[in-house]
């Protein structure tokens, strides 16, 4: 079988494997609550301090996976760039996870019994204070609505060393959604999907948001979200699934009966469980390819060495692109004619001569 393979560098997006296959740990689920801080909810250890969240991880190949290579990442408020990263790290026991398990990363200051019993490792508090699991800074589970999330996998098989390939992303990076109505403040990401059934009354289907409710990836989701979303499309119920709300469709609002029941599993699965995916064809591709220089104004060159590239784009995440064409040598110089291009955050994106390999990287205009 063909494969595909797909690769970002730096603080870039980035995959591997093709898609439709269960070969690479993916988010699974996403929890975030209303509850309000010094307020002692329902099954909760002590009163709130308004940070109930949570993050999962799903294993959806046939084998043990060890989580030394991964970390997980926030882009706060619009960033284009990593604001927090921590490495996955188990508080106890082996730091693997086994075909079909999750792993929950929790807020280190959630007090939900619902949470914290399913928590295999607590956040570090959201300060710069480099601790044993932290690249950037703490904070990654003190995510807020308008935040943009990532799973990485570091191709040395230690987080923190070698080339980071971002191998799922929630959200969009790089765009903060506003509120209904506009303004500012915390805003979130929202749609609906007809496979859900209207709940509360209601004649369609209910709203999916990343803020205030409880989410799940789809059963039949087996990958992750590799290439950063366009945000004028970008709907979140086609890949998730809310089955909580602190303020439900049509219902009464109640932080307190947000549900975190599915934490720690993801049963409903119904992808195929593959093989786990390799990394040197992306390692050896990438290495071979260099953008300047960065930021750039008018032109910026690429260089091949190496390897043969069959196309080039220049793609930001309102969809907008402009193309190139190499000749397909293993060593050549490309100019890229920016010069009508936006100052802002851009993605190269470079498809290999055979088309099994494509990888993004990260171009400034100024």
């Amino acid at each position: 079988m063909k494969k595909h393979y797909v690769l970002v560098s730096a603080l870039l997006l980035a995959a591997a494997t093709s898609r439709g296959q269960g070969t690479e740990l993916f988010l699974s689920e996403y929890t975030e609550g209303a509850h309000q801080s010094g307020i002692s909810y329902n099954g909760g250890v002590s009163n709130s301090t308004g940070n109930e969240r949570a993050l999962e991880i799903f294993n959806p190949t046939s084998s043990s996976v060890s989580l030394n290579a991964y970390s997980i990442r926030r882009y706060s408020n619009g960033s284009a760039t990593v604001t927090e990263e921590e490495k996955l790290q188990r508080t106890t026991g082996a730091n693997t996870l086994n075909s079909a398990a999750a792993f929950v990363y929790a807020n280190g200051e959630a007090t939900l019994t619902s949470i914290l019993s399913k928590a295999n490792q607590l956040a570090a508090a959201p300060v710069a204070t480099v601790g044993p699991n932290t690249l950037v800074r703490g904070g990654v589970a003190y995510h807020n609505g308008d935040d943009a999330l990532g799973l990485v996998r570091w191709t040395s098989g230690t987080a923190g060393v070698g080339t980071p390939v971002l191998v799922d992303i929630f959200g969009v990076i790089g765009f903060q959604p506003l509120p209904a109505g506009g303004g500012t403040g915390t805003g979130q990401w929202s749609g609906t999907n007809p496979l859900d059934p209207p709940v509360n009354g209601q004649t369609s289907a209910p709203l999916v948001a990343s803020a205030n409710q409880s989410l799940i990836r789809r059963a039949t989701v087996s990958s992750g979200t590799r290439v950063n979303p366009a945000s004028a499309t970008y709907n979140i119920a086609d890949q998730w699934q809310a089955y909580s709300y602190a303020f439900p469709p049509g219902g009464t609002s109640d932080p307190a009966a947000q549900s975190y029941s599915r934490l720690g599993e993801h049963n409903d699965y119904t992808g195929p469980f593959g093989t786990y995916g390799p990394l040197k064809v992306l390692e050896k591709f990438n290495n071979g390819i260099s953008v300047y220089p960065n930021p750039a104004s008018g032109t910026a060159i690429v260089e091949l060495k190496d390897v043969k590239v069959g196309s080039i784009v220049v793609m930001n995440n309102l969809g907008q692109s402009i193309t190139a064409q190499p000749q397909g040598l293993s060593t050549e110089k490309i100019t890229l004619d920016i010069s009508g291009l936006k100052a802002g955050l851009y993605f190269v994106q470079f498809i290999s001569k055979d088309g099994q390999t494509k990888l993004y990287k990260e171009l400034m205009v100024k």
